[in-house]
């Protein structure tokens, strides 16, 4: 019930926002149409041939077929005969700052909320108009998610979790350790606290009531949802937290009136996340390098309906981590967990599609020494991940339109969001993407991107990224 009333709060404040509050900028009156295409509704039973949406400050207000929709006089059109429409695209899984190489770090201090927004930027052109960031930068990642709702900057709607409960941060042992000894304490110190605030490893210490103590505070400093390690980040084999204690996180978070997802990458981190009541599991189709999910998993994930936000990549993808990193630590996990996909495909499992993606470094990607499988289907990099993903699930045999709802109504409904965001429906928000070619007769055609709407107007996409950072980098620089 607390959930609910949040996500009544939150439809209240975006419909304000809409009308002029704090939120997305749209004119108060403006109206849009989009006519004559192909509607693909996730949450439909059928394409909708020759139709036609109309929005309204922001807001779907009708949808059907041409000649039973009225369109009020005035309304912008677009004529979008021979094309397909689908909701805004989703990741239910990235990083909009990822960039923790030590120059960045420093470099850029206090101008990490710009590489979110650039970041943002990135997305929002390539068809995705909401995304989940999982970890990073609490202000940073706030600044940039209010400025993009009070419409100050264009970019993908953002929802963040800030740190990784029980992980430190950037310049610590669970990311980029070996770094600190080249920086003062006190940078290190002031970094790490950038995304730790009080969440880190130390909670491993405590006892659960000291935890719940920690985590009450930590649900009001402007995230809107939580996320915590069930197992550790670099020594993936190690639990995190003791089972009564995961479940006085998720408690927490859901007093709070957040979801509450975990961090997993192995059979018993799974099992013991999904005991604790977690809403989402976070690339839960990681459980190792050798051992795939026991089917007696796999029928929890159902019957609890726990989503599960998925890795997927190509095969051509992962025969070259095989060719050309079979050293790597992930390349034998990534071999188990496209079993594990193709099994919770079969087995019925609500599946998010998620990428881990952050802007990709164009300097240390040339410099990488493993660029031979680097570049093939990349999955991390922003713009880019999500259609190798989309490409993945279609050859690991899942249906058009459920690949379609792993990045639309499936994250829209994991994270409390589907009276909001996912679909076509009337009343919901109006993010739409229009393509050229229908993705629902091969997964490439995602990439076909014509128009995005995001709140009911259209994104000029040329113009993104506004003022690009990391993205803009040559390898010369």
């Amino acid at each position: 019930m607390i959930r609910k009333l949040t996500r009544l709060g939150t439809a209240l404040a975006l419909a304000l926002a809409l009308a002029g509050g704090t939120g997305p900028s749209t004119a108060a009156g403006q109206a849009l149409a989009v006519t004559g295409a192909t509607i693909i509704d996730p949450l439909a039973e059928a394409p909708l041939e020759d139709g036609v949406v109309v929005m309204m400050d922001g807001r779907i207000t009708a949808v059907g077929p041409a000649g039973a929709v009225d369109v009020p006089a005035g309304t912008s059109a677009i004529d979008a005969r021979g094309k397909y429409v689908i909701p805004g695209l989703m990741d239910a899984n990235l990083h909009l700052y990822l960039n923790l190489g030590l120059e960045t770090l420093i470099k850029y201090e206090g101008r990490y909320h710009e590489i979110v927004l650039e970041a943002a930027q990135l997305t929002l052109k390539s068809g995705q108009t909401t995304v989940f960031d999982t970890w990073g930068p609490l202000d940073p990642l706030a600044k940039a998610r209010d400025m993009i709702n009070a419409g100050e900057a264009p970019g993908s709607r953002i929802y963040f979790a800030g740190n990784i409960i029980g992980f430190d941060g950037p310049l610590s042992r669970d990311f980029r350790g070996e770094a600190a000894a080249h920086v003062s304490q006190a940078f290190v110190n002031r970094t790490n606290e950038a995304w730790e605030r009080g969440t880190g490893r130390d909670l491993m210490w405590m006892t659960p009531d000291s935890v719940r103590a920690a985590i009450r505070e930590y649900t009001g400093t402007g995230v809107d949802f939580l996320k915590y390690g069930s197992s550790s980040h670099v020594e993936m084999y190690f639990i995190s937290f003791s089972e009564r204690v995961q479940r006085v996180i998720v408690e927490e978070g859901h007093r709070a009136g957040m979801t509450v997802q975990t961090h997993t990458t192995s059979v018993e981190s799974l099992d013991m996340a999904i005991e604790a009541g977690v809403d989402i599991i976070t690339h839960g189709d990681i459980s190792g390098p050798v051992v795939p999910i026991p089917m007696e998993t796999m029928r929890k994930l159902v019957e609890r309906d726990i989503a599960v936000s998925v890795l997927p990549i190509t095969q051509r993808r992962l025969e070259a981590l095989q060719e050309h990193n079979p050293d790597g630590t992930l390349t034998p996990y990534m071999v188990v967990g496209r079993e594990n996909q193709a099994r919770m495909i079969e087995a019925g499992v609500s599946m998010l599609l998620s990428t881990d993606a952050g802007i990709k470094h164009p300097v240390l990607l040339a410099e990488s020494a493993t660029i031979a499988s680097d570049t093939v289907d990349q999955r991390t990099k922003l713009g880019e991940g999500h259609f190798n993903a989309l490409a993945a699930l279609e050859e690991l045999g899942m249906a058009p339109m459920e690949i379609l709802r792993s990045a639309t109504s499936h994250i829209a409904r994991a994270y409390e969001l589907d009276d909001e965001i996912g679909s076509l429906q009337p009343g919901m928000v109006a993010d739409l993407v229009i393509l050229d070619a229908n993705p629902l007769e091969a997964a490439r055609n995602y990439r076909s991107i014509h128009t995005v709407i995001k709140d009911g107007q259209r994104v000029d996409l040329d113009a993104l990224p506004v003022a690009p950072i990391i993205s803009a980098l040559k390898p010369n620089d």
